[in-house]
């Protein structure tokens, strides 16, 4: 048995790379002007989502400020928020202290008018 060499890659043009994201998004519905850059979007934003450093991010990318701040991440800093709403700014910790406490019955009647039924 003849053991075929590996195929070789074959340089793949920027139509062909556009126009098949494009049948891609519009099977189930999904219009994007940025076909050839929806990925990078997508893998910036995933990143931030799992508190990857902003700095790695942009170098991932290459990206300067602008691009990264204005194009492919939230508008919202993370950490800021995070802390803004009780939690760490660091990991994905999302345990509030508060939420374990349990209000009196007497005050779920008076904020819950039909508690009761």
């Amino acid at each position: 048995m003849k053991i075929k060499p590996p195929r070789q890659a074959q340089k793949w043009s920027y139509f062909s790379h556009r126009e098949s994201i494009g049948k891609a998004l519009s099977s189930p519905g999904i219009r994007s002007n940025k076909k050839t850059h929806i990925n990078c979007g997508s893998s910036a934003r995933m990143a931030g989502k799992v508190c990857v450093n902003v700095d790695l991010i942009r170098r991932q990318g290459r990206w300067n400020n602008t691009t990264i701040n204005g194009a492919y991440l939230i508008k919202l800093p993370r950490e800021l928020m995070r802390s803004m709403a009780g939690f760490p700014s660091y990991g994905r910790f999302f345990y509030l202290a508060r939420a374990a406490i349990n209000p009196p019955t007497s005050l779920c009647k008076k904020l819950f008018l039909a508690i009761g039924e």
